[in-house]
């Protein structure tokens, strides 16, 4: 096919890996692509510039506002959408928001993104917590979601693992899924040397305790409350088995009255002031991705009790930055960290806090998941993402002009 036209809806991109994604796959568009293909990416309508210095001769940035949330959001997509692909003559969609547009006039690749949509774990959590309206929120998007896989011409995930969860959690042994592993740019990820942040600045002038760190906003499904509950053990068996206490280092606040994205931190928070572990928690609220290899190199070990994941973007920034990984024993996470990471049971505080534990008191054990994790780190590429992405549009667009003939 001499020339092709291909849109990438990134609208629902508005935050962590949705934002990480975009910001490193527009740069290499134009240069990995074929001469003759030209992108136009609707991005939301806040973040326009955020990328708008990303566009080039045949990369387009566009936004559109379509209001009222998720509900608007997917109503425009399925008209306005539908519209703007028949106008402006795009011959394949590309969605990267888990939801596809129905029935397109074009061939479509979905990318399924949020293990949310699938998680039994989640509705359960959120119904312990009696969040009713979220509940129903997340049931329709389920739903929408098992949709859009069968509207996509071709489905991607980022793990094998993940694919392996959307089979078992729909029933269905016959979706194809085409795994499109996301990468990492270390160039990127350091490229801001300056150390701006005072609290990553007050850390590094501060070496006696031993530094846990977990990269996320706050949200349910990041399980913080597990990781949180763990504290008082963990800061005693490091004090009995190393001689030093412990402190984690958290990228987000948390307090009564907090709400991050629709979720509210104050049980979080009843439950620090409950625990008495204020002394051993710094918050230091959202950090920049430019600072953030300057936070990973002030600490000692990587924690993530997630209990919904579909890939684990922090993990494989952990790795790259030399930190030994103690993540919840879930396969997505054994198939993204490999032999870096040790595992504890998700929602057993007394087993994470004994993971932990164990590795602070082995330095030739944290040494070896250290060298294992930069050679994992280099196994992931935005590069030969953004080539396997796109082969993959290439060969739909010789599909569907073969069909055509």
């Amino acid at each position: 096919m001499s020339s092709s036209s291909i849109l990438i809806n990134a609208l629902a991109s508005t935050a962590g890996g949705g934002r990480t994604w975009l910001s490193n796959v527009l740069p290499r568009l134009e240069r990995i692509s074929p001469v003759g293909t030209e992108w136009t990416i609707l991005v939301p309508s806040p973040d326009l510039a955020r990328y708008e210095h990303l566009a080039s001769e045949r990369v387009r940035i566009r936004t559109v506002c379509t209001g009222g949330g998720l509900a608007g959001r997917w109503w425009w997509e399925q008209r306005g959408l539908r519209q703007m692909v028949k106008t402006a003559g795009i011959d394949l969609l590309v969605s990267v928001g888990n939801f596809a547009l129905w029935r397109s006039p074009v061939p479509q690749i979905l990318f399924n993104r949020s293990d949310l949509n699938f998680s039994a774990e989640f509705r359960a959590d959120l119904l312990r917590r009696r969040k009713w309206g979220q509940l129903l929120g997340q049931i329709i998007k389920s739903i929408l979601a098992r949709i859009s896989i069968d509207q996509a011409t071709l489905n991607l995930v980022p793990t094998a693992a993940f694919g392996e969860r959307i089979r078992s959690a729909t029933g269905s042994d016959d979706l194809h899924f085409e795994v499109l592993p996301f990468g990492f740019d270390e160039t990127l990820f350091e490229a801001t040397q300056e150390l701006t942040v005072d609290g990553i600045r007050r850390l590094s002038e501060e070496r006696s305790v031993w530094r846990l760190l977990f990269v996320s906003h706050y949200n349910y499904f990041r399980n913080f409350e597990t990781l949180l509950r763990a504290l008082p053990e963990l800061n005693r068996l490091a004090l009995a088995q190393t001689g030093r206490s412990v402190e984690l280092v958290l990228t987000t606040t948390i307090g009564r009255g907090i709400v991050h994205g629709g979720y509210d931190t104050s049980g979080a928070a009843s439950l620090i002031e409950s625990l008495k572990i204020e002394r051993y928690l710094q918050m230091l609220g959202e950090v920049p991705y430019g600072q953030l290899h300057h936070l990973y190199k002030v600490c000692d070990l990587f924690v993530c009790p997630s209990y919904s994941e579909s890939f684990g973007h922090p993990l494989v920034e952990a790795m790259a930055s030399g930190l030994p990984v103690a993540t919840a024993d879930l396969p997505v996470h054994r198939e993204v960290g490999g032999e870096a990471v040790a595992t504890f049971s998700p929602f057993d505080s007394a087993d994470l806090a004994h993971c932990c534990a164990e590795l602070l008191a082995d330095e030739s054990r944290r040494t070896r998941m250290r060298e294992s994790g930069l050679a994992r780190a280099r196994d992931f590429s935005w590069d030969r993402h953004v080539e396997d992405l796109v082969e993959l549009t290439k060969r739909l667009l010789n599909q569907h002009e073969r069909r055509v003939v």
